[in-house]
Order: structure tokens, then C-alpha cells, then sequence
């Protein structure tokens, strides 16, 4: 996984020191990793980028070994006074850069998919997770003990034998029932015994659901998905107010029972909901870009310089976008003219770089959020929106 505190170093790298970056897929269930399969292709990659070969050795003497370690995919950094190696649980597309630092290609492994908090709870256990950058952490375990401690004898000592009910037991003379009556027993004491699990158990999800909504605020999570029988999972969330800070974002159960669930059981269920979730934020995001956002290169570029953009979204890792910066990073102007020769603020030289390598830059200065879309999502935001778009502050 990739910390924070790991992010803002390599986000402090000089841009004048040349680093390789590369984001390998290494998962050894994959086919095209089998055999030579993954060094081969990831020789052929250092070699089209005209790797110096002490440094591309360095990052094929580890592949193997990273083939062999927990990850599905490794993200390296790798140059003078740096050798780096984030294990991802997540199988990314593979990337390969040579040159002057890119720590937006890093934060975009991180942001991969949204981090989501998970709840496994049934009537005996209550267990809370994040799910990030492919990782399950358990963050809490409680166990329902109230339940245990029931003595159901106790509660139902009150029973009583009904007279003349069917059943129940003859005279000895045969002339009729007994006045005592060995019949069916009254449901008083039963009722009493089912009234009080059900008090035990609307107080274990009510404290569950207090003590969720404090770890979702924590962790400054928004999203949550709820794991556990379908009739526990319908109960629980009557407990979670409509004024609930976090949105459920999907269910699902595992073949046993919640407090005995392993983590990796748990995630061949969660993974699948993350990535239809992911993709219900990218439609969500785009349909409102379409009501109320801000689109085109120039435009958006403008009203990001004046500070009433707070949130930019960007086709892909933005690779493939080419802007035109000020090469004085004390007057800072951006654009996207191609005939732009120098800045009209102070005159100093432009410079074309790639949006990806703009990105540092502009969240540094504009206290930017940045939303990437892929596939046709990213395909619609170029064609059709103009390869930028934004939401406004006001």
C-alpha cells in the first residue's frame, strides 16, 4: 500500500533528478506472467524508453521477487538515492516513464478506486473494515456476549400447564381432564424470551451503528458496504439514520458466518461491488458535468487560474494531454494555446508539458481536487466536453 507520508516524499522529488516509474502487473496468476512472459515485456518496455541499463537491471533484478511477494501489481520508483517498491492488491494497467519525476502518476495508483468502509455484522458479531487501494484492514471486532449470557430457563420459569387445552393429560379415572393439566404450556414465558433477544439485539446494531458512524468520520469515509445474511443486513440498517454522513453502496453475504469470515473471502465479494461502484461514480460524475460544469481546455484552465474551480477532472492519468506552462514557477500561467510563446503575466518563455506533469503544480497553488476518468468515460470527456472539465466554486 501506499501511504500519505510515502506520496509527499516522492511529491518532493527535484525535477531536475531523471527517475524511472513504472507500474508493473506481476500477479503470478495471470498468464502473461508465466515463465519469461513478465521480464520479457518489461525489458522490451525499458528498452523503448532508452533506459540507461544499470537502472533498468535494477528494476528487472526485483520483478521476480515481486512476483513472488503479497502484490498483484508493483509500483517502483527507482533513480540516483532512491530505490522504491509499493506492493498494490489492486491488477492496474501497466505503466513505464523515464525522465523527470511524475508523483501523479503514484497518487493515481492511490486513487485507483475510492476507499470504502465495510461492515460484516449478523446477530453475533460486528466487524468493521476500510478497503483501500485493494487492502482489507479491520479496524473493530465486537461480539454480541449479551446474547450468551441469556438463561432461557429463567425467562421462561413463568410458564404454566393450560387446563382442558388439547393434549393435555386425562384423570387417572378416566372421567376427564386433570384439574392441573400436563398440556401444552403457555407462550407467556416464550414470548417473554423472544421480546427480550429482540431488546439485546436492537441495542447490539444500535451501539454497532453509533460506534460505524464515528469510525466512517475517522477515516474520513463517505461510502459503505455492508456484508452479512440478508435479513441481519435489513435490521441493521434501520438503525442507520437518514442523516447518516456515509451512503450504502452495496451488499453481499459470505458462506460463513460473519465473526469467522476470512479477509480473503471477504474481498472475492467486496472487489466486484468496489468496481460497479466505481463505475457508478464515474456515470454520477459525468451526468453532473453535464448540468453543472465547467468544459474546454482554455476555459477551464482560465477559471482554475482565478480560483473558482474545486474540482478537475481529467481523462485518464492525463498522459496524453498537452498544455503550455510558464517556465518562471514564481509567476505561474497556464494554457492551452498552442501559439502562446510567453507568459502575458511576466513575459518568461513557455513551456509544453503533459497535464500529468501539470497536475503537483496546479493542486499545490489552486487547492485542487482531482478526479480521473477511464475508458468511455475518459473517451466522452475529449470528444465531447473538450479534454478538461471542472466544477465551480460559485
Amino acid at each position: 500500500m501506499i501511504y500519505p507520508s510515502e506520496l509527499a516524499r516522492l511529491q518532493s522529488l527535484p525535477e531536475d533528478q531523471s527517475v524511472l516509474m513504472a507500474v508493473v502487473h506481476v500477479n503470478p496468476a495471470s498468464q502473461d506472467n508465466h515463465g519469461d512472459a513478465l521480464t520479457t515485456r518489461v525489458k522490451s518496455a525499458l528498452n523503448d524508453l532508452g533506459v540507461p541499463p544499470t537502472l533498468g537491471q535494477r528494476l528487472l533484478d526485483d520483478v521476480a521477487r515481486a512476483r513472488e511477494a503479497r502484490g498483484k501489481s508493483a509500483v517502483y520508483v527507482l533513480g540516483e538515492g532512491i530505490d522504491e517498491r509499493f506492493d498494490v492488491q489492486l491488477d492496474l494497467p501497466e505503466r513505464f516513464h523515464f525522465g523527470r519525476p511524475l508523483p501523479a502518476l503514484v497518487q493515481a495508483v492511490t486513487e485507483a478506486y475510492p476507499p470504502v468502509g465495510v461492515l460484516a455484522v449478523d446477530r453475533d458479531w460486528a466487524r468493521m473494515f476500510i478497503l483501500k487501494q485493494g487492502e482489507l484492514t479491520e479496524l473493530r471486532r465486537e461480539q454480541n456476549t449479551e446474547l450468551q449470557d441469556v438463561d432461557r430457563d429463567d425467562l421462561t420459569a413463568s410458564t404454566t400447564a393450560v387446563p382442558g387445552a388439547q393434549g393435555a393429560a386425562r384423570a387417572q379415572d378416566g372421567s376427564g381432564f386433570s384439574a392441573q393439566g400436563t398440556g401444552p404450556r403457555s407462550d407467556s414465558g416464550v414470548e417473554l424470551f423472544r421480546r427480550h433477544l429482540d431488546a439485546l439485539q436492537q441495542r447490539f446494531y444500535n451501539e454497532t451503528a453509533q460506534e460505524l458512524a464515528r469510525l466512517m468520520k475517522d477515516h474520513d469515509l463517505n461510502h459503505l458496504i455492508l456484508v452479512g445474511p440478508v435479513a441481519r443486513l435489513a435490521e441493521f440498517r434501520a438503525e442507520i439514520p437518514d442523516t447518516a454522513s456515509f451512503e450504502v453502496v452495496g451488499e453481499t453475504n459470505v458462506e460463513v458466518g460473519t465473526g469467522s469470515a476470512p479477509e480473503q473471502m471477504l474481498l472475492g465479494r467486496l472487489i466486484p461491488l468496489l468496481e460497479e461502484f466505481a463505475q457508478t461514480e464515474q456515470v454520477r460524475l459525468m451526468e453532473q458535468l453535464q448540468e453543472q460544469g465547467v468544459m474546454e481546455m482554455e476555459r477551464v484552465l482560465e477559471m482554475v487560474q482565478q480560483g473558482r474551480v474545486y474540482l478537475l477532472v481529467i481523462p485518464e492519468d492525463g498522459s496524453q494531454v498537452n498544455l503550455f506552462r510558464s517556465h518562471n514557477r514564481e509567476v505561474p500561467y497556464f494554457t492551452a494555446r498552442k501559439d502562446a510563446q510567453e507568459s502575458p503575466l511576466d513575459g518568461s518563455p513557455m513551456e509544453r508539458v503533459t497535464l500529468e506533469e501539470m497536475l503537483p503544480q496546479l493542486q499545490a497553488l489552486y487547492g485542487l481536487e482531482v478526479r480521473r476518468v477511464y475508458g468511455e468515460h475518459a473517451e466522452k470527456l475529449v470528444r465531447e466536453y473538450g479534454g478538461l472539465a471542472g466544477l465551480t466554486r460559485y
